[in-house]
């Protein structure tokens, strides 16, 4: 069953955003999580931006650790793919399946598995999310 955005357990509070980095010495076990937890992060960062939306709507942000390329991977546009580099992806593939673009006005639909189709339009004065 689809899980729809779930506002009651957003959280929503006044306080300035920041974040430190771990400053001590971490058991092998809290390294792996400090690390997961910075890969989250950094790959809501590295997906487009009505795509981070979604996940971090839908609370799909679980990260899993990456040995091979990916499918439809591009070395030319990302770079030959090293396999001795740490590399993360998102557990939850989500697959980006029709973009219109006019001026001052972005539709970008995207297939999240079994979550169903999500449709985000970008607009200068709002946006809207929706499941399509």
């Amino acid at each position: 069953m689809p899980i729809d955005i779930d506002p009651e357990t957003m959280n929503v509070d006044n306080l300035p955003g920041i974040w430190s980095p771990v400053q001590w010495d971490l058991t092998e076990e809290e390294r792996i999580l400090e690390l997961e937890s910075q890969a989250r992060g950094n790959l809501l960062y590295a997906v487009d931006v009505p795509e981070a939306i979604l996940r971090l709507l839908l609370n799909e942000t679980d990260v899993e650790r990456l040995y091979l390329a990916p499918d439809h991977y591009d070395p030319e546009q990302q770079g030959e793919w090293d396999d001795t580099l740490i590399t993360f992806q998102f557990k939850r593939p989500m697959k980006l399946e029709q973009v219109e673009r006019e001026e001052n006005y972005l539709y970008a639909e995207y297939k999240f598995t079994d979550l169903g189709r999500w449709g985000v339009e970008i607009e200068p004065d709002g946006v809207s999310i929706y499941r399509s």
